[in-house]
């Protein structure tokens, strides 16, 4: 039977979590009622992960990229290979109850209005898979250090938003290719699931906040493994630059990030918040012709846009008048 639902792991080094986040994943496909898959993509990992979820999840599709994509280019690679009309992209570091697939895809079957836009994505809620605090919730955009940044805030009832987590969130696999999925450009990881989001919502497409579906996250368990907390601060930054200057299209807005980034920097040396951020900003500057290509290739690829920069940055248009924090 075809699957309707392909749910896409992309694992490197999980050993110590890959097997609780597959089995429980199963467990959780089983109890939703629908045909599914589960993938699992190694990421050339260098421990036992791989050889584990053979060994111990025949049921599973283990998928052995041939170098090391980073997270983009690993789900990217289980969605090119799913199935399902849906994928419920999910980081190895989960841990789920057992109706959290069902939670989470039902936005999907449920009949929408004729005027309605296509559903591109659903996200979930993650909580600390230690100590239950929040991980990440309600994520919407909002203009901070000079340019987009995030906004969080905790709603009990399934809501529009415009940042799911790339690594507990369903997507639509055809307008998740039509996109191109993931863009590697972020490589390693951080930013390029908001990159994608911003530009369905671009497109006119909805994205919704299912906070009743719920999983526990240990949080960037591979990637404090992979970069050190000092290069990981300049990691976020860079691909916070690279995020804005891929996607703002307002020339005030553009001008606005450019004249601010002096003071942001400054500000941040200032108050003793040492130099990652300039750091960052550096290491995103020498990839600008890589930005500008990127840019035009968009411009070109693109499905139609319905709403530009503003309209995303205006809380009152996806339901929101309260931030809890901001970032």
């Amino acid at each position: 039977m075809t699957p309707e639902i392909s749910i896409v792991v992309a694992n490197w080094n999980g050993k110590d979590f890959i097997e609780d986040c597959v089995s429980t994943l199963w467990k959780s496909g089983e109890a939703c009622g629908k045909p599914f898959e589960l993938i699992v993509v190694d990421d050339v990992s260098t421990d036992c992960s791989a050889e584990l979820v053979e060994e111990k999840f025949p049921q599973a599709r283990l998928l052995r990229n041939p170098r090391n994509l980073g997270f983009a280019g690993a789900s990217n690679a289980g969605a090119q290979a799913a199935q399902g009309r849906l994928i419920l992209m999910m980081n190895n570091d989960m841990k789920v109850p057992e109706e959290f697939v069902a939670r989470a895809v039902a936005a999907f079957f449920e009949e929408r209005p004729e005027n309605a836009p296509p559903l591109f994505a659903v996200g979930a809620k993650t909580i600390d898979w230690n100590d239950g605090s929040p991980n990440h919730l309600c994520m919407d955009a909002a203009w901070r250090r000079g340019g987009v940044g995030k906004v969080w805030s905790d709603p009990q009832e399934r809501c529009p938003t415009v940042f799911p987590q790339g690594g507990s969130t369903v997507y639509n696999r055809e307008l998740f290719l039509r996109l191109g999925g993931f863009n590697t450009l972020f490589h390693p990881g951080y930013w390029e699931d908001y990159d994608l989001s911003w530009r369905a919502v671009k497109c006119g497409w909805e994205v919704l906040y299912e906070p009743a579906a719920a999983a526990d996250h240990l949080g960037q368990a591979s990637m404090k493994r992979l970069v050190a907390f000092s290069k990981r601060e300049q990691l976020i930054e860079r691909n916070r630059l690279f995020f804005n200057w891929l996607n703002l299209d307002d020339p005030a807005l553009i001008l606005r990030h450019i004249a601010a980034l002096p003071w942001v920097y400054g500000r941040d040396l200032l108050q003793g918040r040492g130099v990652s951020g300039m750091c960052g900003f550096f290491r995103a500057i020498v990839r600008l012709p890589e930005i500008i290509a990127h840019r035009r290739g968009r411009r070109k690829s693109d499905p139609s846009r319905k709403h530009n920069d503003r309209y995303i940055l205006r809380p009152e248009n996806f339901g929101k008048t309260k931030y809890f924090e901001c970032q």
